[in-house]
Parts: structure tokens; sequence; C-alpha cells
């Protein structure tokens, strides 16, 4: 069977023929990357739509979940979302309207709400986890424990260079 990856593949080999200055294995790495990447977010998407939610509601519910109380201020909610406060407000609604979260305020300050996970939006990840951690152990049983740990090593170390790479601002100077 062909994989989805081998005409992305074809193109570079071919691309890689025509350059001899062009790093093949650095780019065929990257593309397969970011190809896996979009794979899985497609899968994920596809089972959480067929559970009737997103990805962002999810993961909306799944912090509020991972809070010590079930329970957090709409503004550390967009943080941990990466989004913005209108966003996250946005989300707070939706969720609030299925009946997943509840708006209250804070006992020690009035003007301060949190979103608290219901027993409706505890009972819907209990229902919804389940299947999303059976796909998720399908999916990885096709590498042994070692493969694994080997593939979260060079990911991480990936992901550290990565983060070098903001901070000393390498794209930039290469760009100029």
């Amino acid at each position: 069977m062909e994989s989805s990856f081998t005409p992305i593949e074809q193109m570079l080999n071919i691309r890689a023929n025509r350059h001899k200055d062009f790093p093949l294995h650095e780019i065929i790495l990257t593309r397969l990357c970011m190809h896996m990447q979009g794979k899985l977010l497609e899968n994920r998407n596809k089972m959480l739509k067929a559970q009737g939610i997103n990805e962002t509601l999810f993961m909306a519910l799944i912090t509020l979940d991972a809070q010590e109380n079930q329970s957090i201020q709409p503004s550390e909610l967009s943080a941990a979302l990466g989004s913005s406060r209108t966003n996250a407000t946005r989300i707070a609604d939706e969720l609030e309207k299925r009946g997943w979260i509840e708006r209250r305020e804070s006992d020690n300050d009035r003007r301060c709400l949190h979103l608290h996970l219901t027993d409706k939006g505890n009972e819907f990840l209990r229902q919804l986890l389940p299947p999303q951690h059976q796909s998720l152990q399908y999916l990885w049983s096709s590498l042994s424990s070692d493969e694994k740990s080997q593939l979260e090593g060079i990911t991480r170390k990936l992901l550290n260079r990565l983060d070098k790479m903001d901070e000393d601002q390498v794209i930039a100077s290469l760009s100029r």
C-alpha cells in the first residue's frame, strides 16, 4: 500500500535531483513530522466530531478537569489554550450552553469569575475518553516500548532545539 506521504517524497526527490545543495534528508524529516501531525489532527478531529465535540472544546474540558478543584478563571483558560480572552469567552459560552461548565463568583472576590466543571461535564468526559485512549493505544501499538522511548527522546531533543532557535532568533538572523 502506498503511503499518503509518497507523493510528497517523490516531489522532494525530483527537486533534490535538480539542486545538488538541496538538504533532502532534513527536508524529508521535517515534512514527515508535519505530515504526521496533520494526520494525527485529522484522525483526532474525526473521532471528536463523531462524539459531538471539537478540539478546542475538548481541550477546555481537559484543562478544567486537570485543575485541583476542576475550576479555573477565564483568563487562565485563555492562557492554557493559547487563545484570546474573547475566544476563551466564546468557548466558555459554548461549554456552559451544553451544561458542561458553570460560571460562579469567587468566594473571595465577587468581581472574579470561575469556570467550574459540572457533573454533566464530568460524565461527558467519562464517556468521551475511553474511545480516545483506545485509538491512541491502537496507533502507538505499532511501536515497541523502546521505539516509543526513542521517539520521545528524539522529539524532545528537536523541540528543545526549536525553542533555542526561537530564543536565539536563529530564523531572523538567517533571513537577513
